[in-house]
């Protein structure tokens, strides 16, 4: 069995990056995406691990756009080049003044003869944060059903608006005035060390309210209905000079309606701050019917 992983330079892949000037070369043509229903997701996977199983099961249960099978690493390698396929896999995010990639990112690629000379020429349709490098992948599995939605939902709306195609992943960071009414579920284990959880629930008032994996996880399950739940992705060390990424998603829905990559620093740590809070608080607390 072939192990490889795929060092994406993330000032190249510009759709983590979060830089929606940049992005126009790659985003810039929406009916790349139509074509969808017409080819085949392959979801590249290279073992049996629990994170590959639970992605293959996620992809099963949700996947809609077009027809799916499964492919290791050594058959990508064949049929990257090929524009019959998108690929769904896993890929290393290494940052510019990074030696060695500290982040795993899930991202869906579409299959051309640009691959031929490089992974990071492949057009790149959308990049989602994962897990740290050394982390199992484990923790990310409750959500992976999300992320094929939010996935999904990309591609639709790419399809009809051109803004969203240029702004790739930071049109997410731009949604917060559609989460009037609905209840926050805040995982406590993506809170900043600088924030307690009775300081968050103040902030956050009684719309929202922290608690622990369990019970976020029991919201994602049962798809509760107007309920949002956080997440956080940071290296493991969370050391400063490095990113976390902070997203919000809807259990019934699964779409992303909070998307910021943030600089760990020493007055920054990883996690959701008091800023993010207080921006958050603001739109919980509105009625999206006004």
């Amino acid at each position: 069995m072939i192990k490889m992983r795929f060092l994406f330079l993330l000032f190249a892949v510009l759709a983590v990056s979060g830089n929606a000037g940049a992005q126009s070369g790659i985003f810039g043509k929406k009916e790349n995406l139509r074509d969808i229903s017409e080819k085949c997701l392959k979801v590249v996977t290279d073992n049996n691990s629990f994170f590959n199983l639970s992605l293959r099961d996620a992809v099963e249960k949700n996947w809609k756009l077009c027809d799916v099978d499964f492919c290791t690493m050594e058959q990508f390698e064949e049929l990257k080049c090929d524009t019959s396929y998108y690929f769904l896999m896993k890929v290393d995010g290494v940052f510019k003044k990074e030696r060695e990639p500290a982040m795993e990112f899930l991202s869906l690629l579409k299959g051309g003869p640009q691959a031929e000379v490089s992974i990071e020429n492949m057009y790149e349709v959308l990049t989602l944060p994962l897990n740290s490098i050394d982390d199992d992948g484990s923790s990310i599995v409750p959500y992976l059903g999300a992320y094929v939605n939010i996935i999904q939902t990309h591609i639709l709306r790419v399809q009809k608006k051109k803004v969203a195609a240029v702004m790739g992943i930071s049109w997410y960071s731009n949604r917060l005035s559609e989460i009037g009414g609905m209840k926050l579920l805040l995982n406590e284990n993506d809170l900043s060390k600088n924030v307690t959880a009775e300081q968050a629930e103040e902030i956050l008032g009684p719309d929202g309210s922290v608690e622990n994996e369990d019970a976020v996880y029991e919201a994602i399950d049962s798809a509760s209905e107007n309920t949002l739940v956080s997440l956080c992705i940071a290296p493991q060390l969370g050391q400063q000079g490095s990113y976390c990424y902070k997203m919000l998603i809807g259990t019934d829905s699964g779409e992303l309606f909070y998307y910021r990559k943030q600089k760990i620093t020493g007055k920054s740590p990883k996690g959701f701050l008091a800023d993010d809070l207080k921006k958050i608080a603001v739109y919980l607390k509105q009625d999206t019917a006004l």
